[in-house]
């Protein structure tokens, strides 16, 4: 049984810049591709999974354990997709047939009525025509319905476009897409392909290995802690330490949280990654566990009614023997 660690919540914010950003989140995706197609392509175990990437790229197991539950999260993902893709176009193909069979069963009375005494004047002859083009429409797309449809049940393989199938297509028409040269929409499609990194949290000090969050003196300060891969210590060194902030608002206790989670040894699963649309400033988004408030309720307290209406509302105690002890209504 896996281990419960209370409500998971999501804490994020912005994250003082290192260079080493943009040549890890490019390497991170790039190895997070291969594990994917080495899962589909080889059928490997995440164990195996894990192995491999070790050897192959020359990273730490937790760097390796991270890229593995990330590939086998996105496989399942797309066997989900496929499954409900399958049953929508299952779905289509059954109402496009009902419906073009009540189509063709209202074409045969008027044929046949018109066979008899003719159509009664133009407008009906010509909505008759037009509809005998709607049904051959409706027949050519109940086909093209079907073979989409066979062709996914028999494509063992998944398929993800990692940098969106927008950016990918633009390359055919570039000057359409605002390129003036391929190599311009090289650079965007690298860069959407790259950005970000991630390590799965661990019931540890700091919440997790490769990545762990301290808390600082300084008022709503925290340090991230990064042990970059082997390939990359040479020219950035074993660590890295970089600061961010995190403050409560809106009613929420993120900073509270978080040292929840780091005091109680919590896993704390960190992302780092790029917001094109604020700037290209990079993030740090933490995903982590605080306690569960339990609901406490007993006859012995009664109970509370309110009646919300357009004018007041009314509210009523009511004590554990059914006497009622205050009712009060308040104009709105």
């Amino acid at each position: 049984m896996a281990k419960f660690h209370g409500s998971l919540i999501g804490i994020e914010a912005k994250i003082e810049y290192h260079p080493v950003f943009e040549e890890l989140g490019a390497l991170y995706e790039s190895w997070k591709r291969s594990a994917i197609n080495w899962m589909q392509t080889e059928k490997l175990s995440e164990s195996e999974l894990e192995k491999r990437l070790q050897k192959k790229f020359n990273i730490q197991w937790a760097w390796a354990d991270s890229i593995a539950t990330e590939a086998r999260t996105c496989l399942n993902q797309l066997k989900t997709a496929k499954k409900n893709y399958i049953t929508k176009l299952e779905l289509q193909i059954q109402a496009k047939t009902t419906a073009t069979k009540k189509l063709i069963t209202k074409l045969e009375k008027t044929l046949k009525l018109a066979t008899k005494k003719g159509f009664p004047h133009t407008q009906s002859r010509n909505k008759f025509f037009h509809q005998l083009l709607g049904l051959k429409s409706k027949i050519h797309k109940i086909a093209s319905l079907k073979q989409k449809l066979k062709k996914l049940k028999n494509t063992e393989r998944l398929h993800i476009c990692f940098g969106s199938q927008k950016l990918f297509n633009a390359q055919h028409n570039l000057a359409e897409n605002g390129y003036k040269t391929r190599s311009g929409w090289s650079v965007d499609w690298r860069k959407k392909r790259s950005g970000r990194f991630l390590c799965v949290g661990k019931s540890q000090p700091g919440g997790g290995t490769m990545m762990k969050v301290f808390p600082l003196q300084e008022d709503g300060k925290y340090k991230l802690e990064i042990q970059l891969p082997r390939l990359l210590q040479d020219k950035y060194g074993q660590k890295i330490l970089l600061e961010f902030s995190v403050s409560d608002r809106n009613g929420r206790y993120r900073a509270t949280d978080l040292d929840y989670a780091i005091n109680s040894l919590k896993p704390i699963t960190v992302s780092i990654f790029r917001r094109e649309n604020k700037q290209d400033n990079w993030y740090i988004h933490l995903s982590t566990y605080v306690q569960e408030i339990p609901v406490v309720h007993t006859r012995k307290n009664g109970c509370l009614g309110i009646d919300f209406n357009a004018e007041s509302i009314s509210v009523t105690y009511v004590k554990w023997d059914g006497n009622i002890e205050y009712a009060r209504r308040n104009p709105v």
